[in-house]
């Protein structure tokens, strides 16, 4: 018997194998992303065990191959289950979106712990938060950016009045002497860079209580597609947010909660 392995995983993409099996690929949290082959994983049996879906925490165990890609995986159990998140739609969808860049930003070969733990934070905020849950988006989105090499700068001049402009590979660049965008830029108000600077201070667990004004986070989405364009091959809309687009258009902006609360921080320019 080959020694057994161990490690905490989520589950990134499945594919049927056969009549009974999955391929799985999964973000654990030792190693890195990996397949597995999950023989049996469809088939039940009179004691079916924990299904092997995304958005849920589960402990595999398997055995180490060095003649194929795919590790054979013997058992697999329940970490966290992340009931909130699977009781609202709303809130699966956007797990859903984190599980997506995940799955087309991580490689094979490199261990990234510290991104299994800030994904593990945001699944945990998304289930204690009751709204501005694309809050809770925009910073995992920086944090997994900066964990996979392609950190974002927030830092602008205090001083700064006129617009800037994000250029893929160059970061934050003022506007050219005549007041055109340099080549590939993407205009940014400087409040708007402010506001993601002060919404990354107040972490995960603040992130629902500060209000990014609708125009600051358009700004700030379409700096950071321009971002994972520029960094990942495989980048494109994310499937799971599309869900969203009808509910988003008759809320009129974004998730729950369009108007301030009491107390709340409110960032941006409108």
């Amino acid at each position: 018997m080959p020694k057994l392995i161990k490690s905490d995983a989520l589950i990134l993409k499945r594919i049927r194998h056969g009549d009974t099996s999955l391929i799985v690929h999964a973000f654990t949290r030792d190693f890195g992303r990996v397949p597995f082959i999950a023989k049996g994983a469809r088939s039940g049996g009179k004691k079916p065990p924990v299904p092997l879906i995304p958005v849920v925490v589960l402990e595999f165990v398997w055995s180490p191959s060095t003649r194929s890609e795919l590790q054979l995986l013997r058992e697999w159990s329940l970490v966290d289950g992340f009931g909130a998140i699977h009781r609202d739609y709303v809130k699966l969808a956007w797990a859903q979106a984190a599980v997506e860049v995940l799955a087309r930003t991580l490689s094979g070969e490199e261990e990234h712990e510290r991104l299994f733990e800030i994904t593990l934070a945001y699944l945990r905020a998304l289930g204690d938060t009751s709204d501005r849950f694309e809050n809770l988006f925009i910073l995992f989105r920086l944090h997994a950016l900066r964990e996979l090499g392609y950190e974002l700068s927030l830092s602008i001049r205090e001083d700064e009045r006129g617009a800037v402009f994000y250029v893929p590979g160059r970061g934050i660049v003022p506007g050219t002497p005549s007041g055109r965008a340099p080549a590939g830029g993407i205009r940014i108000q400087p409040g708007t860079w402010k506001s993601l600077g002060a919404l990354a201070k107040h972490g995960f667990s603040g992130a629902g209580r500060f209000r990014l004004q609708k125009n600051a986070r358009a700004e700030v989405e379409r700096v950071l597609d321009a971002a994972y364009r520029h960094a990942f091959d495989r980048w494109g809309k994310l499937e799971s947010l599309k869900l969203l687009a009808p509910m988003e258009a008759f809320a009129g902006q974004g998730s729950r909660g369009p108007s301030q609360r009491p107390g709340e921080k409110a960032g941006g320019r409108s």
